[in-house]
């Protein structure tokens, strides 16, 4: 009888404490997560990663706002999607809207997440589309991304019940939470890890920044400042860029002619008329202008001698 009250009251422990402890495996939504995870629970630190860097060049093609790139360095091999590096204070959502103040581990510290990301480029996944990192990466250019951690704007499960894992479909939309269970951001990167669910993006391929206490909604720099940026174009952002610039240079380059041709115009005006009045016609007397009357002496013939011109006489006598 010992025995079975002792399992009884047991029971009924366990069931308290499951009843405090599971409303607490997913915060949900946005903003600064100030619950009580355990540290133990949280990824590493990245502060000591020797990230393997892009060349510089103009942020609206590398896609970080201070133009070089801390994952997907090669940017051939991954010209629409990039890893950048930031910081911030306290704890970030991935998925808040860019303040437009560009910044980076190059640059200023960041107001949200989402700034590291350059003009035409944003968190991928922010929209909560599986989608938008399928579309500009394989999930083994993402395991290959580099040293470090880079994460989407989105959680890997669309729910903290991950046993059995949810089912995964064209349709389904990944949020981001803040933490507990399947709130562990997407994330490509050499350092990134499997969760117990791995279809989130790629099925059965999908790694995390593993640590429920920093889910996508509340990551800190110390730990998760590596963003996904992809790019908003359809095409190589270096093409599409570099065509924009050339028509902006023809556009350039047709003023400067039109410009041209409206100076020799002006120009032929004046050597064919003179000076000109005020609406653009040679002014009248000027030289080779026409004279209102009369026509203009031929300066090829010799002037008419005067009467009682006294050369002819002389002519006459001889």
């Amino acid at each position: 009888m010992l025995r079975a009250a002792m399992s009884a009251r047991f029971g009924t422990f366990v069931g308290l404490l499951a009843t405090v402890l599971l409303p607490a495996a997913c915060t949900c939504g946005t903003g600064p997560y100030e619950g009580e995870y355990f540290d133990g629970d949280r990824p590493d630190p990245i502060t000591k990663v020797k990230f393997v860097e892009s060349e510089k060049g103009d942020p609206r093609i590398i896609g970080c706002a201070d133009g070089q790139r801390e994952g997907f360095a090669d940017l051939k091999k991954a010209p629409r999607i990039a890893g950048c590096m930031g910081t911030w204070d306290g704890s970030k959502s991935l998925a808040d809207p860019p303040t437009g103040k560009a910044c980076g581990d190059d640059g200023e510290k960041c107001a949200v997440p989402a700034d590291v990301c350059a003009p035409g480029w944003h968190v991928c996944g922010a929209d909560g589309n599986p989608r938008d990192l399928r579309d500009r990466a394989t999930a083994e250019m993402c395991h290959n991304a580099g040293p470090g951690r880079f994460n989407a704007g989105m959680s890997h499960s669309p729910t903290d019940e991950i046993d059995p894992c949810p089912t995964i479909t064209a349709s389904t939309k990944l949020p981001c939470v803040q933490a507990g269970l399947g709130s562990e951001p997407v994330c490509c990167g050499n350092d990134c890890l499997y969760g117990a669910c791995k279809d989130g993006v790629w099925k059965d391929k999908t790694k995390i920044s593993r640590g429920t206490s920093e889910g996508c909604g509340a990551v800190t720099s110390e730990r998760n400042g590596g963003v996904l940026c992809c790019y908003d174009g359809k095409g190589n952002p270096a093409d599409e860029i570099g065509a924009e610039g050339k028509a902006g240079e023809g556009k350039a380059d047709a003023k400067a002619g039109e410009g041209k041709a409206d100076a020799k115009g002006e120009a032929g005006k004046t050597a064919v008329g003179g000076k000109l009045d005020a609406s653009g016609k040679p002014a009248a007397g000027a030289d080779g202008a026409t004279p209102k009357t009369g026509a203009p002496a031929d300066s090829t013939k010799p002037p008419a001698a005067a009467k009682g011109d006294p050369t002819k006489a002389d002519a006459k006598k001889k």
